[in-house]
């Protein structure tokens, strides 16, 4: 059977996949559900405004993921790119231009909203993390109990960067998934903060997508897939129009829906996960309005981050589950409008506010959680997605870095 290759699923692991496909020659058919690409990762028109569906920040370590958006993005500035700073409540830390890691340890010492004695055990916790490994996997929390950092530096810095990155609570985060991020997040430009200035599926699916199509491949949005099977010499990808053949296919949905879209492949076997929810509130104010930092976060209340989307437009991110989920959607945009306006003295009502809410944004990324690997035991089928194995957590870098490996998988075996 000649070489053929379906992606199932138009999210960022999906589009890398059908991506390296498709730079190597390989043909590819991608199949995408609903009419954007993007997944969990995709844009959408608000009110006027182009927004995304969750707001996501990258990182100056996401190579892959920069690697191929400098490959496909036309925009000459897609990012709004800055030295690592935090500002929670009365903590604040800005990296130095100095070599790694003293830009970092240098920011700890001159920190602000801590005492000596707790930039010093930052600090040592810090340069022991480059090359801390554990023997066995434990919470962040007890990570951090294990090294002394004391309730005040976990609030301001630990907890809000275990939080962002693996969104899930310390008390149940993986340490060793935790550590994989300190070690490359925390490591000269791979600390630099990168918020995008376009929605999601511009900043990749949509530039890719156009450079498959010219390699030769197919991109087919609304177009769900409703039955994988193994057939001879392959498989069967069946839609609400046809039933098409190929001899690969790679599964690049979440993985709550792949035992509805392969229950007659008994060969794919997935952990059972639990899932974390993220929180994305929008508040559009006339376009003067703007934060103090392009990130501010927050110890208490419910937003623990807001982030300055330029023109006006705020976005107040609660990641993991909380309370929040138990509000109204608008109480919790009223709730958050007050917050802001703790930030922005004098703050007018807002023209508009929208509440995302992902119920499943990632996988529970806890202690010694069980990642299946990309290649199944059904040979030629693979799983791409950031709930895949890796050494990071939920993010777009994982997503897409399982998506690559899918691909190359693939070549390594013709």
């Amino acid at each position: 059977m000649e070489t053929r290759v379906a992606v199932i699923g138009g999210g960022y692991a999906g589009i890398a996949a059908a991506f390296s496909l498709s730079e190597s020659g390989i043909p590819v058919t991608l199949f995408e559900s609903s009419k954007t690409l993007g997944g969990r990762a995709r844009g959408l028109d608000c009110n006027g405004t182009r927004i995304d569906n969750g707001q996501h920040i990258l990182l100056g370590c996401y190579r892959e993921t920069l690697r191929l958006i400098e490959k496909t993005c036309r925009l000459p500035e897609p990012f709004f790119r800055m030295p690592l700073e935090l500002a929670v409540d009365s903590f604040r830390l800005r990296s130095f231009p100095l070599p790694p890691p003293f830009d970092l340890l240098f920011g700890l010492l001159v920190s602000k909203g801590i005492s000596l004695s707790e930039k010093l055990g930052a600090i040592g916790f810090m340069a022991k993390a480059s090359s801390l490994e554990l023997q066995a996997d434990i919470s962040v929390e007890k990570l951090l109990e294990c090294h002394e950092q004391d309730s005040r530096i976990t609030n301001f810095l630990w907890k809000p960067l275990c939080i962002a990155a693996l969104n899930t609570p310390i008390e149940k985060a993986s340490a060793r998934v935790f550590l994989a991020v300190l070690k490359d997040g925390l490591n000269g430009e791979g600390s630099d903060i990168l918020i995008p200035r376009v929605d999601l599926s511009s900043l990749f699916p949509a530039g890719a997508a156009e450079i498959i199509r010219k390699n030769g491949g197919e991109i087919q949005i609304s177009s769900p897939v409703r039955s994988l099977r193994k057939s001879a010499g392959g498989f069967e990808v069946s839609t609400d129009s046809a039933g098409r053949h190929f001899s690969h296919v790679i599964l690049a949905v979440a993985p709550q829906h792949i035992g509805r879209l392969a229950k007659d492949l008994r060969e794919i076997e997935l952990p059972d996960f639990s899932y974390q929810p993220i929180c994305t509130i929008y508040s559009q104010y006339p376009e003067t309005i703007y934060l103090p930092h392009k990130m501010t976060g927050f110890s208490h209340g419910l937003a623990q981050w807001l982030i300055d989307r330029g023109e006006g437009l705020i976005a107040a991110v609660i990641s993991s589950e909380g309370k929040h989920l138990a509000l109204s959607q608008s109480e919790l945009a009223s709730k958050i409008h007050e917050e802001i306006r703790g930030v922005v003295p004098g703050l007018p009502p807002p023209f508009w506010q929208k509440v995302i809410i992902e119920k499943r944004a990632t996988f529970s990324c806890t202690v010694d959680v069980d990642r299946p690997e990309q290649k199944t035991a059904l040979p030629g089928l693979y799983l791409a997605g950031d709930y895949t194995a890796g050494k990071y957590p939920a993010t777009l870098e994982a997503a897409v870095l399982s998506g690559i490996k899918c691909a190359d998988q693939i070549r390594l075996s013709l």
